[in-house]
């Protein structure tokens, strides 16, 4: 068992001591596993608060027939399947490595993808809930607002937008929008398990091209080189 350079920790928490010659495995192994939970079940559950709170905001507003809202939520829900899609593919194209651990991995090439596919995904649905919302996204008041008694028929009336929905109920969904639109998510989407570049890194050292070489060789009937 290793000990704690301390001394003062537990040692069998310590998985990694000096072994220098692992550090690459650790870190690609890492990015392996990140880069698909990141890419296909992370930000799908994201998608997901963020479709709910855009399709409430678009009821509330009595625009359930407005063609373009429509549009723009049904395009939010492609870009979460596709990122479902590409996760579920490289959880299921994943092996066991090395074999015989008993643990498994996830297939690099789709777990790349799902991951860059993500990356650009993310910013379209912010995009598109940020359109959906309005500048009330931004520019709404803290709900302390409705306790205030200078302020609050105010808020009643102008943020109710002339539904029955309480108007507290109306100003909390703007805020979740707030939160994932005009939050941190975006920038921590892009960089989380390394920004694009390193998945494109990655893709260009996985992907063998041969198969797809061989494809057009035999379908063209190519002939062989001479030697």
């Amino acid at each position: 068992m290793l000990k704690s350079r301390t001394g003062k920790g537990p040692g069998e928490r310590v998985f990694h001591c000096g072994e220098t010659r692992y550090s690459g495995k650790i870190v690609t192994r890492f990015a392996k596993t990140h880069r698909m939970t990141c890419g296909g079940t992370c930000k799908v559950g994201f998608l997901n608060q963020i479709i709910g709170a855009s399709k409430l905001i678009q009821e509330y507003k009595g625009l359930e027939k407005v063609a373009h809202i429509n549009e723009q939520i049904t395009e939010m829900v492609v870009l979460r399947e596709t990122g479902r899609a590409c996760g579920l593919d490289a959880a299921r194209k994943g092996v066991e490595d090395p074999p015989g651990s008993g643990v498994y991995l996830p297939d690099e090439v789709m777990g790349n993808v799902a991951k860059l596919n993500i990356c650009n995904a993310f910013w379209r649905a912010m995009a598109l809930a940020g359109d959906i919302g309005g500048g009330l996204v931004v520019t709404m008041p803290s709900l302390k607002e409705l306790k205030n008694p200078d302020v609050q028929d105010y808020v009643e009336e102008f943020y109710s937008f002339g539904s029955e929905e309480p108007t507290e109920n109306i100003m909390k969904v703007t805020k979740l929008l707030q939160h994932w639109t005009a939050g941190l998510h975006g920038v921590g989407t892009w960089h989380g398990a390394g920004p694009v570049m390193a998945q494109k890194i990655m893709l260009q050292r996985a992907v063998n091209f041969d198969h797809e070489k061989n494809l057009v060789k035999e379908t063209l009937q190519l002939k062989e080189k001479k030697e």
